[in-house]
């Protein structure tokens, strides 16, 4: 079961009609510093990796903006994710597009983000995770569905999953530059649809995924 959010050991609780506190205050007010967000970006993609990011500010706030990375410009996430590099530790996970298919998105998701957090430069003592899941003991850890908009340290992580893999992206653009990896990231977009269906699939591509698969079949039915 998801763990529940942590009681303050001190203080009362809110009172009737105050504004809610944030679950980054909730844990802070508990006595827990090292607090880690933790979010993933690259769910659903029909190409590429999913990353995540796990991060623990040194800062209760960055001169950025920060929020759920797709509510930001590409801009925006730059800035932000070249602040939150030198105000926090962050740590990474990735897990490439043919593990996804051994183990399924969920599975691949869930296993960036205990790399992400193994990846820590610091063990944190409380773990704000985007999601309906908690990770794996030992840490304690807090599963928030939209987090990435409700929790200051998870939107950080969001950020950081998302410039990340799309500078991967970039990069796989550079090795197949027929798929234009770089203007749709691996998304389902049409021009993705056209390419897939032009070329087939690359190493890139999430064979397990309908779109990916119809292409496969299509390719093996045109060489009958």
């Amino acid at each position: 079961m998801p763990s529940p959010p942590p009681r303050s050991p001190r203080g009362s609780p809110p009172r009737p009609g105050s504004p809610p506190r944030s679950p980054d205050a909730l844990v802070r007010a508990a006595g827990f510093r090292w607090v880690a967000g933790v979010d993933e970006a690259g769910c659903g993609p029909w190409a590429g990796p999913v990353v995540a990011a796990a991060v623990i500010l040194r800062a209760s706030s960055l001169p950025v903006r920060i929020d759920d990375s797709k509510r930001l410009t590409p801009a925006q996430r730059a800035r932000a994710f070249q602040a939150i590099l030198e105000h926090a530790e962050v740590g990474f996970g990735i897990v490439c597009a043919q593990e996804i298919d051994r183990e399924n998105i969920l599975r691949a998701a869930h296993a960036a983000m205990q790399h992400a957090v193994l990846d820590l430069p610091r063990v944190p003592d409380f773990i704000l995770l985007d999601g309906r899941f908690p990770l794996s003991p030992p840490h304690p850890c807090w599963p928030i569905v939209r987090g990435d908009q409700r929790s200051y340290v998870i939107g950080c992580a969001s950020i950081m999953a998302k410039v990340l893999r799309d500078g991967l992206m970039d990069f796989y653009h550079r090795l197949a530059p027929r798929y234009a990896f770089n203007r749709h990231k691996g998304y389902g977009t049409a021009l993705h649809a056209e390419r897939l269906r032009r070329l087939g699939p690359s190493v890139f591509h999430r064979r397990s995924f309908g779109p990916v698969a119809e292409a496969i079949l299509h390719e093996r039915r045109a060489q009958l």
